[in-house]
């Protein structure tokens, strides 16, 4: 079952790769895409529809250990808009 937008926080794990387990378990590939796009945009992302069935998010983290690192996330959804593909990336930002 997908996380409610609002309940998942990059910020709430000590490191990149525990959030991003987290992340995948919160919103499994036949989750409803629009559950984890909500989040996403709710905790601050910055998200736009590449095509009409994918979408890219950029999300700067402010706080804790993860602190000035920018995650990237593509999702893309199946005709019965549920995430089929899921892509991160993350970056350390310069100072």
């Amino acid at each position: 079952m997908a996380a409610e937008a609002g309940d998942f926080r990059f910020a709430a794990f000590a490191d990149a790769p525990t959030a991003q387990k987290a992340f995948e378990a919160a919103y499994p590939l036949g989750s409803p895409i629009e559950s984890a796009l909500q989040m996403l945009v709710g905790i601050g992302a910055h998200c736009r529809r590449v095509n009409p069935n994918k979408f890219a998010c950029r999300y700067v983290e402010n706080e804790t250990a993860l602190a000035g690192f920018c995650w990237h996330v593509a999702l893309g959804r199946d005709s019965e808009r549920a995430i089929h593909e899921r892509r991160r990336a993350l970056a350390a930002l310069g100072v």
